[in-house]
């Protein structure tokens, strides 16, 4: 399979997937409102729309695959365009991605805190928690792992997943990309059977399943997909065919179905994984330049801040949460039943979307130009320059 098009600083294809990954994530999470913490007094409507509803959580290996892509994506460039090529500055990659990800996470920090005394008067959670998870060390515990910001467990495993990119670009330069994704298949899946059969006490045992080691598969997937992408590996043509991609996306959902029914639940995140993998060949190998379709553009500009929607979403689904279950109440609601839950919060999306892109304006872009300075006085062609198309 030849490699797709030239990819330029920007992605419409990669942007577009960010966006159906960052909706997805906020569809999910307007189910666990509307169905857990906030529900119709009797529990309904419609459990089925709950079920399919709490499958959008699939955005997050889509974005761990779409993370591998973005950040190895510049090296593997710069290894394409020299016979030889020095690694990066691992002290200007690892500025940038701070400056890049951590302030706007902070500012996230602070904003969920003040809904948190906007609609509970008093903080929830400890001071020890919030704490935690500004470091973003927060997720080696049962205690903490949610915090504030429930979704930004997720960052915790990227900046591990930063930190591992070293021993992932050296395994790819000296086996080659395929037999390095080999090797790191090989580690995921010990580490998985070893956590399954370890004797964790359970406040360690489900943190375990979100340390980088199980999603690192995922995450080096999608550097595979960069090196294809900029013609240093080839894949065979059936690879970019939607069918297989969905097919396997299909066999992943099957797999969850049976998680729990001989082990399955081994599998079931690499599984989707390369069902993502497979999915970004197929975009990658249909973009081509011209006029997007509205849906197209619109996608690809909630891509745009989908980072900031990661950060704002929950916290702002939470403060509604407690006027989701006080019109639950309501006689007209509960004669007539209303599926008022779900329709309070869905209202809150405009909100959400609204919010975010004022974020991603005032506090994100600022922190991205900071991140784009970093080096560049002295940043070489085989640098790694910005981590991600666009970033």
């Amino acid at each position: 399979m030849p490699a797709p098009p030239t990819i330029g600083i920007r992605s419409d294809r990669i942007d577009q997937l960010r966006g159906i990954a960052a909706l997805a994530v906020v569809v999910c999470h307007l189910a666990v409102s509307s169905y857990r913490n906030a529900p119709n007094l009797d529990g309904g409507p419609w459990p089925w729309l709950a079920l399919a509803l709490g499958f959008g959580y699939l955005g997050v290996p889509l974005f761990f695959v779409i993370s591998g892509f973005c950040i190895h994506l510049p090296q593997a460039r710069a290894r394409a365009a020299a016979e030889r090529s020095s690694p990066p500055a691992w002290r200007h990659f690892f500025a940038r991605r701070f400056w890049r990800l951590y302030p706007p996470h902070l500012a996230a920090l602070g904003f969920a805190l003040a809904l948190l005394w906007l609609a509970h008067a008093l903080p929830a959670v400890s001071w020890l928690t919030v704490a935690v998870q500004g470091l973003l060390i927060h997720t080696f515990h049962t205690a903490t792992f949610d915090g504030i910001n429930p979704p930004a467990w997720t960052l915790a495993v990227e900046a591990q997943l930063y930190l591992a990119y070293p021993a992932a670009l050296w395994l790819i330069s000296r086996l080659g990309a395929l037999s390095a994704l080999g090797s790191v298949f090989l580690v995921t899946m010990a580490y998985r059977v070893a956590v399954a059969f370890a004797p964790l006490p359970d406040t360690l045992a489900g943190p375990a399943w979100e340390v980088f080691l199980a999603r690192w598969f995922e995450w080096v997937l999608g550097a595979v997909v960069a090196e294809w992408a900029v013609g240093r590996l080839s894949l065979p043509r059936a690879l970019s065919a939607p069918w297989l991609a969905s097919s396997v996306l299909g066999l992943g959902v099957l797999v969850e179905w049976h998680a729990w029914h001989y082990g399955l639940y081994l599998v079931k995140e690499p599984l989707y994984g390369v069902a993502f993998a497979l999915l970004l060949c197929a975009v990658l190998a249909r973009e081509r330049p011209g006029p997007r379709s509205a849906v197209g553009a619109y996608l690809a500009g909630v891509g745009a801040y989908s980072y900031s929607l990661y950060l704002l979403h929950r916290p702002i689904q939470l403060a509604f949460e407690p006027v989701g279950r006080s019109v639950a109440t309501w006689s007209i609601v509960v004669a007539g039943g209303v599926p008022s839950s779900l329709l309070v919060m869905a209202a809150t999306t405009p909100l959400v979307l609204w919010a975010s892109r004022l974020f991603h304006r005032y506090c994100e872009a600022p922190w991205i130009r900071r991140s784009q300075r970093v080096g560049r006085a002295d940043r070489s062609p085989t640098g790694a320059p910005s981590g991600r198309p666009g970033r």
